[in-house]
């Protein structure tokens, strides 16, 4: 085989299998150099206590400190009527893993209340997406999954429990 006779041959055949080469290297090498670096603190379970008609949450952010808003008599009488106490989880971004934390635990924190973390990424909501055609190409859904997104790089979160009521409350600086 004379390579200057197929040499338009070889060309033509190896630009597609380089193009896919850098395609695949520009989706999954990013992940091994771009890594979130704050942790972050949520909420699984009802965060709002409904007490005199009065929709209060029970944990929020201010002033980068997370504070406990109703009274320990008020919480309780929520759960009294059946709506669930959140539980407080702080996330480690570098073990994957969330652990659940007592509000003691986190009150002397710095927390950050914004959207984005200080580094750039945000927490996400899964795709609930069925297709083009559901009845023929049904993909599943990960709605109720969260996913920390940013910097083109984007990882599923391993949280404790589903994310049906999940709200972060903030970043830890």
């Amino acid at each position: 085989m004379n390579i200057k006779n197929n040499l338009s041959l070889i060309f033509g055949i190896s630009i597609p299998i380089l193009m896919i080469i850098l395609v695949t290297l520009s989706i999954y090498v990013p992940q091994f150099f771009v890594k979130p670096q704050y942790d972050f603190l949520y909420l699984i379970g009802n965060n709002n206590c409904y007490t005199d008609r009065n929709n209060t949450q029970i944990y929020s952010v201010q002033n980068n400190k997370v504070v406990k808003n109703v009274q320990d008599d008020a919480v309780q009488r929520c759960t009294a009527g059946q709506i669930p106490q959140p539980k407080i989880f702080r996330y480690d971004v570098v073990a994957n893993k969330s652990t659940e934390v007592s509000f003691d635990d986190v009150k002397n924190l710095t927390v950050d209340s914004s959207p984005k973390s200080p580094d750039g990424f945000e927490i996400i909501r899964g795709s609930n997406s069925g297709g083009f055609f559901p009845f023929y190409f049904y993909s599943g859904s990960d709605y109720n999954s969260r996913y920390i997104n940013g910097r083109n790089v984007s990882k599923k979160l391993n949280l404790q429990q589903d994310g049906y009521n999940f709200v972060l409350l903030g970043w830890i600086k």
